[in-house]
């Protein structure tokens, strides 16, 4: 009997004790604040550097930089190789050609995927230059031969002799090269829409020409003035004792500044096949160095201020600010190259919005 009493009570307080440890587990322990739990650790991943759309990647050592006036091609000298690279899926071609000449001269067909080259090219004993073009998007290059088939050359008489410029329509098929010589005098040679070749100026003095979209003579300084091909008269501007020719547009529109102290004051533009000229003007915040005036094709005009790292397109009244130097125009506005990149900085336009 005393043994049962015993087991009792001790069966009792062990009962206790269990109910005790319970009730502080549930109580106090798990009713703290304290959380735990069990997570899986991942090792974070880099994410890729996005593209920007609006910058174009160079690689290092290209010289003599063009962009195509749509903003895609990008032509450049890689070890005196012409290459051109396709913004678009970054992919570059090479410009080849049968006759195997340097470069001298490149410069794209406004609003087209080709270019004109000048080779500089020495076989069997001639030396010459030779225009060719080249489509950027197919990769092709295409002889410029006259209607018996005769390759377009140009005979080089010293080899101190370079293609200064070149200049076109696209829209009458018009081409003129221009070769300067160590004289400063210059040669003017002509390409009909039959590629027929002739010099139609020999040793003269001669600055900047453009040719009218809708013309086939070209717009030539000729000293302190301005004239056309195949025209006695001189351009004259009233009051303007010096003028420059500043460019061309797609309007048929011909640019032109009065130059003083070395500066363009103002800016005078006009169509040329009207018999009688009517000038409009373009007013400049400040006289400006002529490299800083830049006559886009599209019709548009930007002055640049390289001090503010931006330009003021005159029409519009609107600036585009842009990072690095300024390189050229595009049909949407400027590019500029800064740390081996190309930048395209679009002109804003006006957006009218109806509700």
């Amino acid at each position: 009997m005393k043994n049962l009493i015993r087991i009792l009570i001790w069966t009792f307080v062990a009962i206790l004790i269990q109910q005790s440890i319970f009730m502080y587990v549930e109580n106090i322990y798990l009713a703290s604040d304290v959380k735990i739990e069990a997570q899986k650790v991942e090792e974070k991943k880099e994410a890729p550097k996005e593209k920007k759309q609006n910058e174009i990647h160079l690689k290092d050592g290209v010289e003599q930089i063009s962009v195509s006036s749509d903003g895609r091609f990008v032509a450049y000298l890689e070890n005196k190789k012409l290459k051109v690279l396709d913004s678009n899926d970054n992919s570059e071609k090479e410009f080849e050609s049968e006759s195997n000449g340097e470069v001298a001269f490149y410069k794209w067909l406004t609003n087209e995927n080709s270019i004109i080259v000048i080779q500089k090219v020495q076989k069997d004993g001639d030396l010459y230059f030779e225009p060719v073009s080249f489509n950027a998007k197919k990769g092709e290059t295409r002889q410029l031969t006259d209607f018996n088939l005769n390759e377009l050359k140009i005979d080089i008489r010293n080899n101190s002799e370079v293609i200064d410029n070149v200049v076109f329509s696209t829209a009458t098929h018009t081409l003129y090269i221009k070769v300067k010589k160590i004289s400063g005098k210059s040669d003017l040679y002509y390409a009909n829409v039959m590629n027929q070749l002739e010099k139609v100026r020999s040793n003269k003095q001669i600055g900047n020409i453009v040719v009218p979209t809708t013309s086939t003579n070209a717009v030539m300084e000729m000293g302190d003035g301005a004239t056309i091909l195949n025209n006695p008269d001189n351009i004259e501007i009233p009051n303007v004792e010096v003028t420059r020719i500043l460019g061309s547009d797609i309007n048929d529109n011909v640019y032109f500044g009065e130059e003083s102290d070395g500066k363009i004051a103002k800016i005078y533009y006009t169509t040329l096949n009207n018999e009688k000229i009517k000038w409009n003007t373009l007013t400049l915040q400040k006289p400006v160095n002529r490299d800083d005036i830049i006559i886009d094709y599209s019709g548009k005009v930007y002055v640049n201020d390289k001090t503010a790292s931006s330009v003021l397109e005159l029409y519009s009244k609107k600036t585009i600010k842009y990072e690095g130097e300024l390189l050229q125009s595009y049909s949407k506005g400027i590019f500029s190259k800064d740390n081996g990149k190309l930048i395209k900085n679009e002109l804003q336009e006006n957006r009218i919005s109806i509700k």
